[in-house]
């Protein structure tokens, strides 16, 4: 069986053993960053770049993750050993509490943030449409002016909230727009589209988090010769566009086959292009 320990403060454990006290910040307040990282066959795609990140929300959040980026990544590498997940496709979360609260403003902590590292068997979700991601557009927005933009946070609640709502009304997942109407991300994955044969995805000022799928498919149109720009565009110009699709670790590009009842023909031929060169480069790349 898969799955069966998970790496917490150092030790690998049991999962049921795993135990985060009921006064750490992250449970009292949402206060933590993590990770989300696809590994192929043993190795975690691009598993430095998501430890850099972790590093700059931790940075922002004032948290000290209590084990160095080496520790993290060798531990990454055990956990897929003793789970038996070195001969498939699997999720790595990594996740970085805000350590226990003291005192009447939860603002003191009383002790270090823990580090929770799991990693589980992948199994893609195949969209129930059979070809391609269903949108609606979420009247939750993403403010860039927040001091959470770009993080990773666990606190989650605005992207599970829309993604939800989105469900409740028959699609797969939301766009997500800033508070003026322009097109930020879906609720857990960057959104682009493709107009006349150029690429196009919102500017990190539209509140979005830069993923690390986004800027590996943002590497390879370039190496390809498609032109991408990054832009403030409202929804008009997503819908009109010719085709549309996401991206995040574990969906890789994933088309979009509707639109808030907008429909695309799916999967278009850069979104095919883009997907099989993604596909190629993880199957291929070390950490």
């Amino acid at each position: 069986m898969t799955g069966e320990l998970v790496f917490f403060d150092g030790q690998l454990v049991p999962r049921d053993e795993a135990r985060v006290p009921i006064d750490d910040r992250t449970v009292l307040y949402g206060d933590g960053v993590f990770e989300t990282i696809r590994a192929y066959r043993g190795v975690p795609f691009r598993l430095h770049r998501h430890l850099k990140r972790l590093e700059t929300g931790c940075r922002t959040l004032r948290l000290d993750c209590p084990v160095q980026t080496g520790d993290i990544v060798a531990a990454v590498d055990e956990l897929l050993r003793v789970n038996r997940l070195e001969a498939v496709d699997a999720v790595v979360r990594i996740t970085v509490t805000g350590g226990r609260s003291c005192g009447p403003t939860g603002l003191e902590r009383a002790g270090p943030s823990s580090l929770l590292i799991t990693a589980t068997d992948y199994h893609r979700r195949s969209q129930r449409s059979g070809g391609g991601v269903s949108l609606d557009i979420s009247p939750i927005r993403r403010d860039p002016s927040s001091p959470l933009t770009g993080i990773k946070s666990t606190s989650f609640m605005s992207s599970l909230l829309a993604k939800q709502a989105a469900r409740d009304a028959g699609a797969d997942d939301a766009v997500m727009l800033t508070p003026t109407g322009h097109v930020s991300e879906a609720t857990a994955a960057n959104i682009f589209w493709v107009a006349a044969g150029v690429l196009f995805t919102p500017d990190v000022g539209c509140g979005l988090l830069p993923g690390i799928t986004r800027e590996a498919v943002i590497e390879i149109a370039t190496g390809k010769g498609v032109e991408c720009r990054f832009v403030t565009s409202g929804i008009e110009e997503l819908l009109g566009a010719d085709e549309v699709f996401l991206t995040n670790s574990l969906v890789e590009v994933a088309p979009v086959s509707a639109i808030a009842g907008r429909t695309f023909a799916v999967p278009g031929p850069v979104t095919t292009l883009l997907g099989k060169r993604y596909g190629d480069l993880v199957r291929t790349a070390s950490h």
